[in-house]
């Protein structure tokens, strides 16, 4: 799976960044059944100064599909984890829906 980060006007402390590369080997993990060469993440992390508030976009293209999450938090760490848990959620019903229509057509 290729993934860019995006960072617009965001630092990204070491810590953080550590824990944003778990979550996507996290991804990795799950598309590893599937075709994890034809995956493509975008992670586009931002700070809204005027709201004190961190959003974090997650656009994982595969499957010739787009999956999406966007959650904002007040700190940048907690904005990732709430994206990241919102994607997993997303993959394991789309994976699902995978499953059913093979079982189906079988």
């Amino acid at each position: 799976m290729r993934y860019e980060i995006i960072r617009n006007e965001v630092h990204v402390p070491g810590p953080v960044e550590k824990a944003l590369l778990h979550k996507i080997e996290k991804v990795q993990e799950r598309l590893k059944r599937y075709h994890p060469e034809a995956a493509d993440l975008e992670i586009r992390l931002r700070h809204h100064a005027k709201l004190n508030e961190f959003d974090c976009t997650l656009k994982l293209k595969a499957f010739k599909e787009q999956l999406n999450a966007k959650k904002a938090a007040p700190d940048l760490r907690t904005a990732i984890d709430r994206t990241f848990d919102a994607m997993m959620k997303e993959l394991d019903h789309y994976r699902l829906k995978i499953n059913k229509s093979l079982q189906s057509s079988s």
